[in-house]
């Protein structure tokens, strides 16, 4: 609702009738339309704008948070009644850096859309401008890596993408693991041993898995 508002108007639940309706960063979203959405949620059913008619809607709800919900709770800052309602399936997504194997086929969806966006032609990767997006440790997830593909599709002068291509700051310093000590020679193995493995894994895929 809005001020001014007089007339009936098509809203998202309406919209997402027999589909799915997709509410991202749930967390941030005020305590009194968190009531609200609970009220739908256990009755499917809702009050249109300027409507004195309660509307029937049957739609799946999927919810995202880039925050421990449950946290919220402990802090009252999130209704305990809603995240049970909405916590019926629970993925977690791991961050980028945990999944490295996924970077060379993101980047790769990355440069063929921007390509085609800003008709620049077929876009690939030198096995160092692989190498350079594996080491990374992308502290953005994979926000960070599209905006990085689309500046380097935009500005990159070939059809293949180099290390020159690729600004990122491999010098960051990365978030401190807490929960295990590692050597400089340990964790450059683990690092050189993801890389090697993403980077058959993309061979693989883009060649059809024909080894020769």
């Amino acid at each position: 609702a809005f001020t001014g508002a007089a007339k009936q108007t098509i809203g998202k639940i309406e919209t997402a009738n027999r589909g799915t309706l997709m509410l991202d960063e749930i967390g941030d979203l005020p305590l009194a339309l968190q009531a609200k959405l609970l009220r739908f949620l256990q009755e499917r059913e809702y009050r249109p704008v300027g409507s004195n008619q309660l509307q029937h809607a049957d739609v799946r709800i999927v919810a995202a948070s880039n925050c421990n919900l449950y946290e919220l709770v402990q802090r009252e800052k999130f209704r305990q009644d809603l995240y049970f309602r909405l916590n019926v399936l629970h993925v977690v997504m791991p961050a980028l850096r945990d999944r490295r194997e996924d970077i060379p086929t993101l980047a790769a969806h990355f440069a063929h859309h921007f390509g085609r966006e800003f008709n620049r032609g077929a876009r690939s990767f030198t096995p160092e401008a692989l190498a350079k997006l594996s080491m990374h440790h992308w502290p953005g997830n994979v926000r960070e890596l599209r905006h990085v593909i689309e500046r380097a599709v935009l500005l990159g002068q070939e059809t293949t993408l180099c290390a020159a291509d690729i600004d990122i700051d491999l010098a960051a310093p990365e978030a401190p693991d807490c929960t295990l000590a590692v050597s400089f020679r340990d964790a450059k193995k683990r690092v050189v041993d993801d890389f090697e493995r993403s980077y058959i894994e993309h061979l693989l895929v883009t060649f059809e898995g024909n080894v020769t």
